[in-house]
C-alpha cells in the first residue's frame, strides 16, 4: 500500500523557482567580485570573440577566426551557440548599449539554461514514477540536480561555450527516448534533440549513439508495436540532422572529413542511421519475425559503419591525433578536462568520489530498476541505464564527461529510489535521502576522509593557476588595447584573453586545431635569441609578452635553458627586443620587436 500524500508539500514549480534562483545568485557571486568578463575561460572569452565577429559582419558559414594564428585558424565550434547569444546582444544593445549588453547576456544566457535542466530533470524523475509518487520525486530531482557539483561549473555566470547547451539538450534527449514506447511526438522530439546537441559538439555522441542502438534492439524485440515511434525516432534523426546540415554548412563542404565537429563523418552515421531504421522498420513491416528484424539490422548497421570506415577512416582515431607530440607533453596534457580517471587518481584522488561515486551509484540503481521493473517500464530503464553506462565511460576516459553523467543521473537516481517501495518514498524522507546521495555530499565525503588516508603520501598534483597571475583574464589584457594593433606572440593560455580585451592577433591559443600557431610560439621561445629573431620577422611578430605566472613561462624555461623565453625572464633581452614600459607589470612584460 502506498504512503499517504502530504499535504504540506510544496509545489514543485515553487521549489524550482527558489533552487533555480539560489542557483543563480551563488554561481553569479564570483561575477560580483571581479567582473563578468574575469570570470570567463578560455573557451568563453573566444566564444564572445566568435560573437562579437558575427555581429561586426562575418559569414554565417565563415568560422575562421582571423586573429588566431594569422591569417587565421577555421574553428569548430557551432553557430548554434553562437545565434541565440547574439540574438540576445541585439535585443539587450539599443537599451543597455554594447558594453551591459554583453554584461546582461553573460549572466542571462547560462541561468536560463539552469532553469531549464532543472525543469527537465523533474520531468524524467516523475514520468518514471507512479502518479502518486511524482510531486516527491520532482522535488528530490530538484535538489539533487541543484547538488551536482561536476556539471555547476558550466551554469556559472559567464559560461558561454557550448558544454552548458549540450547538457540541456541531452536531458531533453533522455526525457523524450525514455517515453518512446508510446509516444511517436516524443520518438521525433528524441531524434532533434540528439541531431541539435551533435550539431553543437561531439561530446555527447557514445550517449546517443547507445541510446539509439537500443531503440533498434527494441524495434527487432517487438517489431510492428513500435514501428510508429520507432519510425518517428528514425525521421527526426535523419531529418533534422539533413536540415541542420543545410543550415550550418556551406553545400560544398558537407562531405569533407572533419572529425572533430559536425559535418561529413556525423552526418553520415546521423542521417544513415535514421535512414537505416527506417529500412529496418520496413522490413518489420513486410515479413514478421525477430530473427528477420535482428538479420535486417545487422546487414543495415554494417553497411552503415562500412560505409563510414571507408569514407573516413581518419575518424576512427582520437580526437587529438592531430595534436602535435611535442604540444602534448607542452599543453594538452596538462589540461584537468581531459584527463582520464587514471590521472586524475594520480594527482587528486580526493575528488575521485565527487566526479565518479554519485553516477556508478546511480548505475546500480538503474541496472536494479531494470531487472525488477515491470515489462511496461523496461524500455524505459533499459534506455536509461545504457545512456548514463555510455556517459560514465566516457568520464573514465575524459574527466569532462563526468559533469553530464553526473546530472543525468540525477533524475534517474531519484526515480531508481522510489522504485525500491520503501518507506524511504514517504513525506520528505525521499528529499532528505537525495540529498545524502548528492554529487555535493560525496565529493565532501572524499575531500573530508582523504587527509587521513593520505598522511605521509605524495605525488604530482593538478597546478591550478590564479587566471589573473597567468595573464589569463580579460581586465589583465586590457591594458594591451593601448598599443597600437599587431601581432603578439604570447602563452596559449592567454590567446583568447588578448582576442577578446583588444584587436591585437595572437598565435598561440589552447584549440587542438591550432597546431601551426603553437608550435610557432613553443618554437620561437626555445630557440636560441638570434635564432628566434629570424623566426619573429618570418611570422612578422609585433610584440612579444611573457608572463611569470604562467605555465607556458615555467615550462619554456625548463625545455629551453637558454632559449629566448628563458632570457628574457632573466631581463636579458637581446638588441631587436625593447621593453614597453607602460603596459608591463610586475610578472607581465610587453617587449616590441625594434623594426
Amino acid at each position: 500500500m502506498s504512503p499517504p500524500r502530504s499535504t504540506t508539500e510544496p509545489k514543485p514549480a515553487i521549489v524550482l523557482a527558489i533552487v533555480w534562483a539560489m542557483i543563480v545568485v551563488a554561481l553569479g557571486l564570483p561575477a560580483i567580485k571581479t567582473g563578468v568578463f574575469d570570470t570567463l575561460s578560455t573557451d568563453d572569452a573566444l566564444r564572445l570573440v566568435e560573437v562579437r565577429d558575427l555581429l561586426a559582419g562575418q559569414g554565417w558559414f565563415d568560422l575562421t577566426q582571423y586573429r588566431l594564428d594569422p591569417p587565421g585558424i577555421a574553428m569548430h565550434w557551432s553557430r548554434i551557440v553562437d545565434a541565440p547569444l547574439a540574438v540576445l546582444i541585439l535585443v539587450l544593445r539599443p537599451l543597455l548599449g554594447q558594453h551591459l549588453a554583453e554584461v546582461l547576456t553573460l549572466v542571462l544566457w547560462p541561468s536560463l539554461l539552469m532553469g531549464a535542466a532543472l525543469w527537465l530533470a523533474a520531468r524524467i524523475a516523475s514520468q518514471a514514477c507512479a502518479p502518486e509518487d511524482r510531486k516527491r520525486a520532482q522535488l528530490a530531482a530538484i535538489v539533487v540536480t541543484a547538488l551536482s557539483i561536476p556539471a555547476l561549473i558550466h551554469f556559472r555566470a559567464g559560461a558561454i561555450d557550448h558544454h552548458n547547451l549540450q547538457i540541456v539538450l541531452l536531458l531533453g534527449f533522455v526525457l523524450c527516448i525514455c517515453a518512446l514506447e508510446h509516444r511517436a511526438d516524443r520518438a521525433a522530439l528524441a531524434g532533434l534533440c540528439g541531431a541539435l546537441s551533435l550539431a553543437v559538439g561531439l561530446e555527447m555522441l557514445p550517449a546517443i549513439a547507445m541510446a539509439s542502438a537500443v531503440v533498434v534492439g527494441l524495434l527487432v524485440w517487438k517489431g510492428t508495436d513500435v514501428l510508429r515511434p520507432a519510425c518517428a525516432f528514425g525521421a527526426g534523426l535523419a531529418g533534422s540532422s539533413l536540415l541542420l546540415a543545410l543550415l550550418l554548412l556551406p553545400i560544398n563542404s558537407l562531405t569533407r572529413p572533419v572529425c572533430d565537429a559536425f559535418g561529413g563523418p556525423v552526418l553520415l552515421l546521423c542521417a544513415g542511421g535514421g535512414v537505416a531504421l527506417l529500412a529496418v522498420a520496413g522490413v518489420a513491416r513486410m515479413r514478421d519475425g525477430v530473427w528477420t528484424r535482428f538479420a535486417a539490422s545487422g546487414i543495415a548497421g554494417a553497411l552503415l559503419l562500412g560505409a563510414f570506415y571507408r569514407s573516413y577512416p581518419s575518424c576512427v582515431a582520437s580526437p587529438y591525433a592531430q595534436v602535435d607530440p611535442l604540444l602534448v607533453s607542452f599543453w594538452l596534457g596538462r589540461v584537468v578536462e581531459t584527463m582520464s580517471v587514471s590521472e586524475l587518481a594520480q594527482m587528486q584522488p580526493q575528488k575521485l568520489l565527487g566526479y565518479y561515486a554519485f553516477p556508478l551509484l546511480t548505475l546500480g540503481l538503474c541496472t536494479a530498476a531494470v531487472i525488477g521493473c515491470t515489462p511496461q517500464m523496461r524500455f524505459r530503464w533499459i534506455v536509461s541505464t545504457i545512456t548514463l553506462a555510455a556517459l560514465c565511460g566516457e568520464s573514465l576516459w575524459e574527466l569532462r564527461g563526468a559533469a553530464a553523467a553526473n546530472i543525468v543521473a540525477a533524475p534517474l537516481c531519484v526515480a531508481g529510489i522510489v522504485r525500491l517501495r520503501t518507506e524511504i518514498v514517504a513525506g520528505s524522507r525521499l528529499v532528505r535521502v537525495a540529498l545524502l546521495l548528492s554529487p555535493a555530499t560525496l565529493g565532501g565525503i572524499g575531500l573530508a576522509v582523504w587527509p587521513a588516508f593520505a598522511a605521509g603520501t605524495g605525488g604530482p598534483k593538478i597546478a591550478m593557476p590564479d587566471p589573473a597571475a597567468s595573464c589569463q583574464t580579460i581586465s589583465s589584457a586590457a591594458a594591451l588595447a593601448d598599443l597600437p594593433p599587431g601581432r603578439m606572440m604570447a602563452p596559449i593560455d592567454s590567446g583568447p584573453a588578448i582576442l577578446a580585451a583588444t584587436e591585437h592577433a595572437v598565435f598561440a591559443g589552447p584549440y587542438h586545431r591550432n597546431n601551426d600557431g603553437n608550435l610557432a610560439m613553443v618554437h620561437a621561445m626555445t630557440a636560441a635569441p638570434e635564432a628566434a629573431h629570424d623566426m619573429l620577422r618570418a611570422r612578422q611578430v609585433d610584440y612579444i609578452l611573457t608572463c611569470n605566472g604562467s605555465f607556458d613561462q615555467e615550462d619554456l624555461v625548463r625545455i629551453a635553458p637558454e632559449g629566448l623565453a628563458a632570457h628574457l625572464g632573466r631581463g636579458e633581452a637581446p638588441d631587436y627586443l625593447e621593453p614597453v614600459q607602460a603596459v608591463s607589470k610586475p610578472g607581465w612584460t610587453v617587449w616590441r620587436l625594434r623594426k
